[in-house]
């Protein structure tokens, strides 16, 4: 597979330009990767532009590209999901975001649930750890964008904060009677916002809180999933059911 890479503002770059790529990335590209002179690279910028481009030079960690056209590259699933998670224990988070963004996701808000783990003594470096997960993420997928990771926040104010314009919400909910593909077909077109917990689930009044915002529950078949593996489920049958993967998208 060819390397890729993110090099920030390349609809601004002419086609045969140079430029040079280093830090962590330019350091994954020279002693990971191993690149060298005239190896083919392709280069994405985050926003959803991708270009191929050709190793000019390596040097100390630092590798100079030569970069062709741009074009509109592989972005998130059309299903348009901003994921609300629960935030869990331990890296589960760092694996949700993975996961989500492999499958397309174009939003992940981080948020704090009455059963979560108490809050991080710094909330600007989780967010900068979990923007870095998911560049890694889109890296070797394919993806030219790379989701949007919003600060970690209450839940309440989460909830506020979803787009108006974002009518087709659910909340992943064990109580709830109707299935997924039933409310799925039953929402209004457009985006989708998706809340799912922690370990342990949510309390009542959490779910009374989504629904009064006009979140639908639902439920993912008859077997509990553990909280990180919500959203892979969930992602992936949003995209069969309304995104990249319905019928003709295979």
């Amino acid at each position: 597979m060819t390397e890729r890479v993110r090099v920030p503002a390349l609809q601004a770059l002419a086609p045969g330009s140079g430029v040079t790529v280093d830090g962590p990335r330019g350091h994954h590209l020279a002693r990971v990767s191993r690149v060298r002179p005239g190896d083919p690279v392709e280069v994405f910028d985050g926003l959803g532009w991708a270009c191929d481009a050709r190793v000019e030079s390596v040097k100390e960690g630092a590798v100079t590209l030569c970069l062709g056209t741009a074009s509109p590259g592989v972005v998130a699933d059309r299903a348009g999901v901003l994921w609300l998670q629960g935030v869990p224990k331990g890296d589960k988070l760092e694996q949700v975001v993975r996961q989500a963004t492999e499958l397309g996701v174009r939003a992940v808000q981080p948020v704090y649930t009455q059963r979560s783990v108490p809050r991080p003594r710094d909330p600007q470096a989780l967010h900068q750890r979990l923007l870095r997960v998911a560049e890694e993420a889109a890296r070797p997928c394919g993806r030219a964008d790379v989701p949007a990771i919003l600060q970690a926040g209450a839940l309440g104010h989460a909830l506020e904060a979803v787009p108006e314009a974002t009518l087709a919400r659910f909340v992943a909910w064990e109580g709830a009677t109707p299935g997924l593909a039933e409310t799925v077909r039953r929402a209004p077109p457009g985006p989708c916002a998706v809340l799912a917990g922690p370990e342990g689930g949510f309390a009542m009044d959490e779910v009374q809180l989504a629904q009064g915002k006009g979140f639908r529950a639902v439920r993912l078949g008859p077997r509990m999933l553990r909280a990180e593996t919500v959203a892979p489920a969930l992602l992936a049958a949003l995209s069969v059911l309304r995104g990249d993967l319905s019928e003709g998208g295979f």
